[in-house]
């Protein structure tokens, strides 16, 4: 195999396989509007009247994150700094507006 694909793969697999877990659940929640896949079985029913709202914007929320999961396996081949530093920024912008988007859903 090429050593420019054994060295992507080692540096980069779990990046990527946490990207792929990432598409699947930003499927579930945007597509299937199944929210009992973040929420858990023994959280109350989110109300009717927001359920799909709600869905949408957390699977908008994992969608970017997996995108951005995505980008750090790229830069993580180029800069391991930039690599940190992009994965580090977007965590916290993602907790902070899932934090956001609970509390209006809530």
């Amino acid at each position: 195999m090429n050593n420019t694909l054994d060295s992507f793969m080692a540096v980069s697999g779990v990046p990527i396989l946490l990207a792929v877990i990432g598409f699947y659940y930003a499927w579930r929640l945007l597509y299937m509007k199944d929210l009992e896949c973040i929420r858990g079985k023994n959280k109350p029913k989110v109300r009717k009247s927001i359920h799909d709202e709600y869905a949408v914007s957390a699977g908008k929320l994992i969608l970017i994150f997996s995108i951005a999961v995505v980008i750090n396996a790229l830069l993580l081949q180029v800069n391991i700094y930039a690599a940190f530093a992009e994965i580090f920024v977007v965590t916290v912008w993602v907790f902070y507006s899932w934090k956001k988007m609970v509390e209006k859903y809530e």
